[in-house]
């Protein structure tokens, strides 16, 4: 694949036509990005009427336009499906503003996993897969702290930054687990055996340490 320049980008954007705009195949996400975006700007500016609060000069759109193409390539935006999921996330949205780029691709690559995975999280069900896992580990500990909208924002925010990772093949390795057996010593085997120590065949923190053990094992008993 060419590298994603600004100027690679400008060359695609004049020399394909717009009547290529609505193939459905999947393209090189270069050659659909570019053929495409005019469409998808259209359909935006219909759907939030407010676009020229934040689009004031032709440089402007120009500059958006490019930023929606490097966007849609970077990320695997490349078929017709997708970009109709995004356009009806679009117009599901209250915002009177065009979304920005990495928003818009987020809603097209948005296949709805993450709501499921989020339920999981908040029910403290097992995850299913190793991207449930890192989204977790990340952000559950401050989702718990925040109020639902909050922090079903932030779990769909961290899903879709891993989702990214996943479908560029950049997920961290599953780190080795040892088995409870692996880590379980001859020491540890005949302690058990033989439970807490006499105190009285022992001396300094050896005693004491046995001394413990005894005084946990009597409440214990005792309960």
């Amino acid at each position: 694949m060419k590298p994603i320049t600004y100027e690679a980008i400008r060359n695609e954007l004049n020399v394909l036509s717009a009547g290529s705009e609505t193939s459905g195949e999947q393209q090189a996400p270069d050659t659909f990005a570019a053929q495409i975006v005019n469409m998808i700007l259209r359909e935006l500016r219909g759907i939030h009427p407010a676009w020229r609060s934040s689009i004031r000069s032709e440089q402007e759109y120009e500059t958006l336009k490019l930023n929606y193409v490097k966007a849609m390539m970077e990320q695997g935006v490349n078929t017709m499906a997708l970009v109709q999921r995004g356009l009806r996330m679009a117009r599901a949205n209250p915002s009177d503003f065009i979304p920005g780029p990495g928003k818009f691709c987020a809603w097209c690559l948005d296949d709805g996993e993450w709501l499921a995975a989020w339920q999981r999280m908040m029910d403290r069900s097992a995850s299913l897969s190793r991207l449930e896992e890192l989204v977790r580990n990340e952000c559950e500990f401050d989702a718990r702290k925040l109020d639902k909208e909050k922090a079903r924002s932030l779990f769909e925010r961290t899903y879709n930054k891993w989702l990214q990772r996943e479908r560029n093949g950049m997920l961290p390795p599953e780190s080795a687990r040892l088995s409870p057996r692996a880590v379980t010593t001859e020491f540890d085997r005949l302690r058990c055996e033989r439970g807490v120590p006499d105190p009285s065949t022992l001396t300094g923190i050896f005693k004491r340490v046995a001394e413990l053990g005894q005084r946990y094992k009597t409440n214990k008993m005792g309960k």
